[in-house]
C-alpha cells in the first residue's frame, strides 16, 4: 500500500513538474515616461529590443506615461528606446540579473532639447497636397489609408477564416487608431498655424508625423502577412501592399 501511495503522489506531482520545466521564457520590460518637469508623457513610442536575437516589441505609453512590454525570451540584455514628437530620443540598456523570467523596470525621462521643426524639408507641392487633404477631411475623421482594413474587405477573395478575419480586424483597428490620431494632429497643426502664422513653419513636425504613420502601416502589413497563408498573400492586390510605402504621405 505504501508503494501505491508513493506512485499516486508521484503521478499527481508530475504534471506540475513538467509544466514548470516546459514553461516558455517571458521577460517583461515596464516603466513610466516623463518630461523634464516630471510630468507623464502619453503617446510616446517605446521599443524593446533583445540584444541576443534582435527581436523587438513596441508599445505606446498610456495617459499616465506608463508602458509594459512582454518579450518571449530571456535575453542577457535589452535595449529600450523612447521616442516622442518634440523630444530627442532616449535609449537605455538593461542587463538581466537572474536565470528566471525577469521584470525590468525602466523609467525614462526626456531631458534633451526639443527637435527642430526644420529637420525635414518638404517641397511646396507636397505641402500643398497635405494641406488640401487636411481641409477636405472632416474634423475628427481624417482620411487615413488602412491597407489591413482593405484586406478584411476582401475576405471572400482571400478566403479568410473567421479567426483570420478577427485577427486582421484587430490589427486594422489598432492601425486606424494610431494613424487617425497622427492625422488629427496634422490637421490641428495646419489649422492653428493658418490662423496664427505661416503654416510652413511646421513642415518639419508634419513630415515626422507622416514618417511615423508610414512606419505604423508597414508594421501592420507585416503583422497581417504573418496571419495569412502564402497562397492567400499572393491574392492580396499589389495596389494595397505597395501603398504602405506612401501610407503616411498624402502627397503621392
Amino acid at each position: 500500500m505504501k508503494a501505491v501511495n508513493t506512485l499516486v503522489a508521484a503521478m499527481l506531482a508530475a504534471p506540475g513538474l513538467v509544466s514548470a520545466q516546459t514553461a516558455a521564457p517571458r521577460d517583461v520590460v515596464a516603466g513610466r515616461v516623463t518630461d523634464l518637469g516630471g510630468r507623464p508623457v502619453a503617446g510616446a513610442q517605446i521599443e524593446a529590443v533583445s540584444l541576443a536575437s534582435n527581436l523587438s516589441r513596441t508599445q505606446i505609453t498610456d495617459s499616465s506615461g506608463r508602458y509594459r512590454i512582454s518579450l518571449p525570451e530571456q535575453a542577457p540584455r535589452y535595449r529600450v528606446t523612447a521616442r516622442r514628437m518634440g523630444f530627442s530620443p532616449v535609449q537605455r540598456t538593461v542587463q538581466r540579473g537572474s536565470t528566471r523570467n525577469e521584470l525590468f523596470v525602466v523609467d525614462i525621462q526626456f531631458t534633451g532639447a526639443p527637435l527642430a521643426l526644420s529637420i525635414v524639408e518638404i517641397t511646396g507641392d507636397s505641402y500643398g497636397a497635405l494641406e488640401r487633404e487636411a481641409e477636405d477631411a472632416a474634423p475628427g475623421e481624417p482620411a487615413v489609408l488602412n491597407p489591413v482594413a482593405e484586406m478584411v474587405a476582401r475576405k471572400d477573395l482571400l478566403r479568410l477564416s473567421a479567426v483570420q478575419v478577427l485577427g486582421l480586424s484587430d490589427i486594422a483597428d489598432s492601425l486606424q487608431a494610431q494613424n487617425s490620431a497622427l492625422f488629427r494632429r496634422v490637421h490641428t497643426l495646419i489649422e492653428r498655424h493658418k490662423e496664427n502664422g505661416d503654416p510652413r513653419e511646421v513642415t518639419g513636425t508634419v513630415a515626422m508625423m507622416l514618417r511615423e504613420a508610414s512606419a505604423n502601416s508597414d508594421r501592420a502589413v507585416q503583422a497581417a502577412e504573418k496571419m495569412l497563408r502564402p497562397e492567400q498573400w499572393t491574392l492580396v492586390p499589389k495596389t494595397i501592399t505597395d501603398r504602405t510605402d506612401s501610407a503616411g504621405s498624402p502627397a503621392r
